[in-house]
């Protein structure tokens, strides 16, 4: 009786101290409480580049610390973007990156620089269920790793509408709401562009890097097999041009305006500081509002569509994690990015103002219930599905500035629309042959 007594107790005392560690999460081990194969438990140090230069603050307070705390051997080693920590200069110094996070322009980076690593296999290793996420943001890292997948999304964005309430009330016009069309909000525009006393009102203006590359149309700045212009191929870009800039600029008032605003059209500083503007489109990232609104009464909507495309917003604006080629600590770099995408850490982001990559609407109906932004029109974020995300040339972001530019031209109206367009070929052509030309 004692001897057998005693074997069940050792056995009550294993089966205790398993389930103890398994508890407890020992940090190499996956959710049946198994050692992840070629995972260590021995203390790791990831370093963590961006060509985004987003500040040590932010980099801390959402990835840094969330990743200690869910692994203690893993700490995260941050190099921002500045005088002497250039990419080129990160590569030429031969500074070894476990981890790249980056927008879109993410793939273009890794793979000028020799940094692109095909995760598909420790994607697969790992068990990671690549239908969880928004599939627009899948297949552009797809359409844009050669086949394999050199990132996964953990943030992302898209673009809304931000107005200002106080100016709707004073000339009572009925605030805008998630499903309007262009149409609708090019009215809206016209009744709120005027002037009151010495002040003029300005009805809307669109933020020119964002909407045009995260453009509801899908168009490419460049072809990606011949990386030419679009702009005179695709008659698309006109009425893009016209619908996002031109129409809601239609008026003396405005045009005035612009030129005290340096040929520009209306930004940030006329809704936040001036508040002589009524609404902007702009990323979703509802900081930089509050971060100059007090005393404004604002909120946000959904960013209007197309008629022929109902339902359809901006594309969307992820921000892509990678482990690369580089990297001595794959695996460790791989659990990292698996963490950042599961449900529990997506979960907690949303509920602190950051939009999520995962398609899960139980997470996206809990956005912003954290945060100080509880009480705006979240609904907005998600309201419309993503525009597809198309495949794009290498050269895309040098392209980007002679469309960009030409925005503000073409909102003054003071240029023909076509001549307009052969200088946005010819300027783009010209930065494209330049870049090729410094890689030979």
């Amino acid at each position: 009786m004692i001897k057998k007594s005693l074997i069940v107790s050792t056995a009550m005392l294993v089966a205790l101290t398993t389930a103890c560690s398994s508890k407890q999460g020992a940090e190499g081990t996956s959710s049946d409480g198994n050692q992840k194969q070629g995972v260590s438990n021995e203390p790791v140090e990831l370093v963590l580049y961006s060509t985004s230069a987003t500040s040590e603050e932010e980099i801390k307070q959402k990835f840094s610390d969330p990743i200690k705390a869910k692994f203690p051997n893993i700490t995260i080693k941050y190099i921002k973007k500045g005088t002497g920590t250039t990419i080129d200069e990160m590569v030429a110094s031969g500074q070894t990156i476990d981890l790249f996070y980056e927008s879109t322009n993410y793939f273009y980076t890794v793979d000028k620089y020799g940094l692109a690593y095909d995760m598909s296999d420790l994607i697969k290793k790992n068990n990671i269920d690549l239908s969880a996420f928004e599939p627009t943001m899948i297949d552009f890292a797809k359409n844009m790793s050669k086949n394999g997948i050199y990132g996964l999304p953990v943030s992302s964005m898209n673009v809304i509408l931000f107005y200002n309430k106080d100016i709707f009330d004073k000339f009572g016009v009925p605030y805008p709401k998630n499903d309007m069309t262009w149409e609708e909000l090019t009215q809206i525009a016209s009744t709120l562009t005027r002037a009151d006393g010495d002040k003029q009102y300005l009805g809307f203006a669109a933020s020119p890097a964002h909407t045009i590359k995260a453009n509801q149309l899908g168009l490419n700045f460049l072809d990606p097999k011949t990386d030419k212009p679009t702009i005179n191929t695709d008659e698309k870009w006109k009425q893009l041009y016209q619908t996002y800039y031109i129409n809601t600029a239609n008026n003396p008032g405005y045009k005035k305006a612009m030129v005290g605003l340096k040929n520009k059209l209306p930004y940030k500083d006329p809704f936040l500081k001036d508040r002589n503007l009524a609404m902007i489109a702009y990323l979703s990232d509802l900081d930089w509002a509050a971060a100059g609104s007090e005393g404004m009464n604002w909120d946000i909507a959904a960013l209007p569509t197309f008629k022929e495309l109902p339902k359809i917003g901006s594309q969307a604006y992820p921000f892509y994690w990678g482990v690369t080629q580089q990297s001595k600590h794959k695996e460790e770099a791989m659990q990292v990015i698996q963490y950042l995408t599961s449900v529990e850490y997506q979960t907690k982001q949303v509920r602190n103002g950051t939009m999520t990559v995962l398609k899960d609407d139980a997470i996206k109906k809990q956005f912003a219930q954290d945060s100080k932004y509880k009480d705006k029109n979240t609904s907005a974020l998600f309201y419309n599905q993503y525009a597809p995300m198309p495949v794009r040339s290498a050269y895309e972001g040098e392209a980007q500035k002679a469309y960009e530019d030409a925005i503000h031209e073409a909102a003054l109206g003071d240029t023909d629309i076509n001549s307009l367009f052969r200088k946005i070929e010819e300027t783009a052509n010209k930065a494209v042959d330049a870049a090729k030309a410094k890689t030979k």
